[in-house]
């Protein structure tokens, strides 16, 4: 008789532990360009809502603004131990493609339009919580975001066993920030000079979702009163921070939400899926490569609030006013533009922001800006023309106001 075959065993990952702060280093950068590479997939499922005042909207605008603040508190851990974080081209994702460093079948990162499906095979994968408490530290690949948390996390506590503390956080670069701000959102940018800080940073990006355990809906009372905040709509009409429990805070209970109709779906752009310039020609492609290079320049911006002592400050002189105003105002205006110009805008398909890394000097972005301003197209409506009016108007607005602070972006002439 012939033995049976030993059964299959799950698959492991072999983690090889962080042991030098070079190591330590290239794990951080690692996670600040996993952070980034959630924020364009998110922001183009928010601009895709057409009624911004949509509870389906609201959920994923406190998402981005979470994930903003975890990569400025990464670009903080990294400044700690005197590396500077790069937002370069090298390390800004394209998309679609997989997820920087996840294990085989890891979710496949793509643009497009809100929907539930997108919510459950994007969103949700990428927020995935660890599958226990007791699940390994994991560095490259990793099954969790979570996981990956946890190996950098005992990652600081192996260097600063084996170099002392002073070693590991006495290169501080000076470049930590703790003053920047996106809007209303859960959590706070904080400063790390040692390695309680740095726990405490890595806490607060897991406390928001990324690494958090499975949850269910916990029993009534079992929940400390005033633990965590949500956010949601309050008594007073008002939209804001409401006392709560981590279940309700996880960005991955948020999507599972708008997977699960627990929150209804708005009406959407008819984007087409994963949106590029190329093959496009005139000026819906001068529209594509503008919203390219505002978004270069956002995080060009940001590379220079945290990597270098650059006056004005340009976080706030630049990064904020372009992404509050210029991006969702471009973003918005290409998915009401349709592919083919005979086309309903209506039914599309219809362009949509690419977010490709398209380096462009201020001067000549702002210019841009001004002649498509000046120059609206025929023949798809006076609504569509005032809102060209109206969205290029506030992207103008934006980015001459960046460009009259003086800020020289040196990375945004590459």
């Amino acid at each position: 008789m012939t033995p049976s075959p030993p059964p299959l065993l799950p698959l492991t990952l072999a983690h090889q532990p962080i042991g030098s702060i070079e190591e330590l280093a290239a794990h951080l950068q690692t996670a600040l360009t996993i952070e980034l590479s959630t924020i364009p997939p998110y922001l183009c499922a928010l601009y895709s809502i057409t009624d911004p005042a949509s509870e389906a909207s609201r959920l994923i605008r406190g998402v981005v603004i979470e994930e903003m603040l975890h990569m400025m508190q990464v670009a903080n851990l990294m400044n700690a131990i005197g590396v500077v974080p790069s937002l370069d081209r090298e390390h800004v994702p394209t998309y679609p493609s997989y997820l920087l460093g996840h294990a085989a079948g890891g979710p496949f990162v793509q643009l497009q339009p809100l929907s539930p499906v997108l919510a459950r095979t994007v969103f949700m994968r990428i927020e995935q919580p660890e599958p226990s408490p007791d699940a390994p530290a994991e560095g490259e690949p990793y099954d969790t975001i979570g996981q990956f948390y946890k190996a950098i996390e005992l990652g600081f506590d192996a260097c600063v066993k084996k170099y002392g503390a002073k070693r590991v956080f006495g290169r501080d670069t000076g470049f930590q920030r703790d003053d920047t701000y996106f809007g209303a959102g859960g959590g706070r940018l904080l400063l790390v000079h040692d390695l309680d800080g740095a726990k405490a940073a890595i806490e607060e990006i897991v406390q928001q979702g990324e690494g958090a355990q499975i949850q269910a809906p916990p029993v009534p009372y079992e929940e400390p009163y005033g633990g965590y905040d949500h956010y949601g709509d309050r008594p007073d009409g008002t939209y804001g921070p409401i006392i709560g429990t981590p279940w309700e805070l996880s960005h991955y209970r948020r999507f599972q939400r708008i997977a699960d109709g627990e929150v209804g779906l708005p009406p959407v752009y008819p984007m087409q899926a994963n949106p590029s310039g190329a093959g496009l020609d005139g000026d819906t492609r001068r529209l594509s490569d503008l919203f390219d290079n505002c978004y270069t320049l956002v995080l060009t911006a940001i590379g220079e609030a945290v990597g270098k002592p650059a006056q004005p400050n340009p976080f706030f002189q630049t990064a904020f006013p372009v992404m509050q105003a210029a991006l969702p105002a471009l973003a918005t205006l290409l998915m009401r533009t349709p592919l083919n110009p005979a086309a309903d805008p209506g039914l599309g398909p219809n362009a949509g922001p690419a977010f490709a890394y398209r380096p462009r000097p201020i001067e000549e972005i702002v210019a841009e800006a001004a002649d498509l301003l000046a120059r609206p197209p025929g023949g798809l409506g006076g609504d569509y023309r005032q809102a060209w009016r109206r969205n290029l108007g506030a992207a103008h607005r934006a980015l001459a106001g960046a460009a009259t602070g003086g800020l020289t972006l040196n990375a945004a002439h590459g």
